[in-house]
């Protein structure tokens, strides 16, 4: 961009950077700002190299966080410059500082299609970039057509089409019925069958949107797919600069597994045992590695590869080789892993035929659950809460009470909620609670309110009466009294309430809510 030979733009730059505080590069742009407000009114005074300065002076403004409200006019006007140093300023610099929405866009409109349209490949590009970034209904109507026809022209470069893709996709995003379906089913099947990787990626994403909205639409591009998987994964002419720390373009194979996912089923057999054979070698190629790069691309590709095995409902050997390595995954070192493992473990309880197998896992997990990092350990309840049954509901609840009294409050109320629903949903099996006496209280504030309670509510989950009661609590003024009433409860654990026998898993499950929001107050450990 030559901004070094730009002394104005140079010393600007310096003179904020030498700042000592905030207060002094407010002054020094503000001065910076009003000059020039003031070279722009004399806009027919102004060189093209002048202008050019200006607009990166705004520019350079906006991005250290300062409204830049005047000269889009003269920004936008570079556009329709005639040579490229005016031009590449016009279109950057409107880009970052207009929206869709700005009123002075229209005015560009026919000198963008006349770049699109033209012989110029850097004229092209500049204006697809555009476009791609800020362009919106308007912009739709009357460029669509033109783009179009550059993504499926077999005169233009690659480096053309890869923008006129992206560039579709912002408008089809903005303007679903740019895309006439019954005519681009087949211009897509074709599309898929591009060999420049770089033209394919870009592609792609504009085939993983379109199908997302229209499935149907696009069968016959399916087994072009998995001819990509296949050629992805088996390596097979794929240039040395798509190639990520040994993996074929991670990108382009991530982006495919994710069409695929859109399609209800896979009938073709063909088709579909050629897909399992990519993703048996994904899963079985895939460990975890020291080097941080490459580890991030290869689980990318494999965690999307676990989701089309779900999504597929392949047999349950596949689906225990995939239980299997996410419970490697949630045992390393690594955060990220370790919590997209525990991530996608949750998915994988959708499936009934791995649930035992999942359940094989239920230590490891529990000790993440005690994880330094918050979100891992949100992970680790949300999958100990599915994974609970009749056969570990005993150890699961005993596990989250005793988590309970190390939790922060930021996880409490959930930890409390979702030991109240396992607590209330395996009722009877509450007899293995074996609680401190002050945990294991009958949910109420008096033993007159509980009656009222019960009338009122019947059965009502655990959980809402533990709010209701708790809010009486609440309403006592002092803690040695809210503590009294807590122990009140309490002391309704060991009396049990006449008449009242079907309510017990009631007051069970609410004696864990309760407890769990209370358990400071009443030195339950």
């Amino acid at each position: 961009m030559a901004l070094s030979g730009m002394r104005g733009l140079s010393v600007f730059i310096s003179d904020v950077r030498n700042c000592h505080n905030k207060e002094q590069e407010r002054l020094r742009v503000d001065k910076e700002l009003g000059n020039i407000r003031t070279r722009f009114k004399n806009e027919k005074g102004l060189s093209p190299y002048e202008k050019k300065k200006y607009v990166w002076k705004m520019l350079y403004i906006y991005m250290l966080g300062y409204d830049v409200d005047f000269g889009h006019m003269e920004t936008v006007s570079l556009i329709s410059a005639p040579k490229y140093p005016e031009k590449q300023v016009g279109y950057i610099v409107t880009s970052c500082l207009l929206n869709e929405n700005n009123d002075f866009l229209r005015m560009v409109i026919n000198t963008v299609r006349n770049d699109i349209i033209g012989r110029n490949e850097t004229f092209q590009c500049l204006a697809l970039t555009m476009v791609g970034n800020i362009g919106g209904k308007e912009f739709s109507e009357s460029l669509a057509p033109d783009v179009q026809k550059l993504l499926i022209s077999s005169s233009c470069r690659p480096v053309v089409r890869k923008k006129a893709a992206l560039c579709l996709l912002r408008l089809y995003r903005k303007n679903p019925d740019v895309v006439n379906i019954d005519g681009w089913a087949d211009r897509m099947a074709q599309l898929l069958d591009e060999r420049d990787l770089g033209v394919l990626t870009s592609v792609m994403s504009l085939f993983v949107s379109l199908v997302s909205n229209n499935s149907e639409a696009y069968w016959n591009c399916l087994p072009k797919c998995v001819r990509i998987l296949e050629r992805l994964a088996r390596n097979q002419d794929i240039p040395q600069e798509y190639t990520y720390y040994g993996i074929p373009s991670p990108w382009l194979q991530v982006k495919t597994m994710r069409a695929l996912q859109y399609f209800p089923t896979i009938e073709d057999p063909n088709a579909r045992r050629a897909l399992f054979e990519v993703l048996q070698r994904i899963l079985m190629g895939t460990d975890v590695v020291k080097n941080v790069n490459k580890n991030n691309a290869s689980h990318a590709v494999l965690f999307e590869a676990l989701a089309l095995v779900m999504h597929l409902d392949a047999e349950k050997e596949m689906m225990s080789q995939c239980v299997a390595l996410l419970g490697k995954f949630i045992a390393v070192r690594e955060p990220n892993i370790r919590y997209l493992g525990l991530e996608n473990m949750t998915r994988m309880l959708l499936v009934t035929d791995v649930q035992d197998i999942i359940r094989r896992h239920q230590a490891q997990i529990i000790t993440s659950l005690k994880d330094p990092d918050i979100s891992i350990r949100r992970r680790a309840l949300d999958l100990l809460y599915g994974m609970c049954d009749v056969t570990n509901a005993k150890e699961i609840v005993e596990e989250l009470l005793q988590y309970l009294d190390t939790a922060e409050f930021a996880m409490r109320e959930e930890l409390s909620l979702k030991a109240a629903i396992l607590a209330e949903k395996f009722a009877p099996q509450l007899l293995w609670v074996r609680l401190p006496p002050c945990l294991a209280l009958a949910c109420k504030a008096s033993a007159e309110a509980w009656g009222v309670l019960g009338s009122s509510v019947g059965r009502s989950r655990g959980y809402t009466w533990g709010k209701l009661s708790m809010g009486m609590a609440e309403r006592k003024a002092g803690s040695q009294r809210h503590a009294d009433s807590l122990s009140q409860a309490v002391a309704c654990r060991e009396k049990g309430v006449a008449g009242r026998e079907e309510s017990c898993g009631e007051r069970e499950s609410c004696a864990l809510w309760v407890a769990c929001e209370h358990s400071k107050i009443l030195n339950l450990y």
